[in-house]
């Protein structure tokens, strides 16, 4: 597996969208985006429902399966694929603000969240 990419920059919503965004690659010219749009998910299919991950332009958003939090990396693992981030350099109150986000994400269960 190689070396988690390291993030930079850490965005986080906590409003009509929930989003937690991580950027990375040279100056984090590239981002990773968890997504959940809870108020207009009861329009939705079932299938249609949860956290999608986005990996930039080009790319579709996949249904997000689980997040591994640690103290300096995160794994963020969608049904496509396995992401691997250093947050090391990440303030605090921002990883802070992520994992409160996230556990809204998760209010019904989709994905696995450990190590928090």
């Amino acid at each position: 597996m190689p070396p988690p990419q390291r993030v930079p920059i850490l965005t986080v919503e906590d409003e009509d969208d929930w989003v937690v965004s991580f950027a990375f690659g040279p100056q984090g010219a590239d981002r990773l985006t968890l997504k959940r749009t809870p108020r207009l998910e009861f329009m939705l299919r079932p299938e249609q429902r949860g956290v999608f991950v986005g990996a930039g332009m080009g790319t579709r958003p996949a249904p997000l399966v689980a997040v591994q939090w640690g103290s300096k990396s995160v794994d963020v693992v969608s049904t496509e694929r396995r992401y691997s981030l250093d947050i090391s350099k990440v303030d605090g109150n921002l990883l802070a603000a992520a994992l409160q986000v996230l556990g809204k994400m998760n209010f019904d269960q989709r994905f696995q969240l450990a190590g928090v």
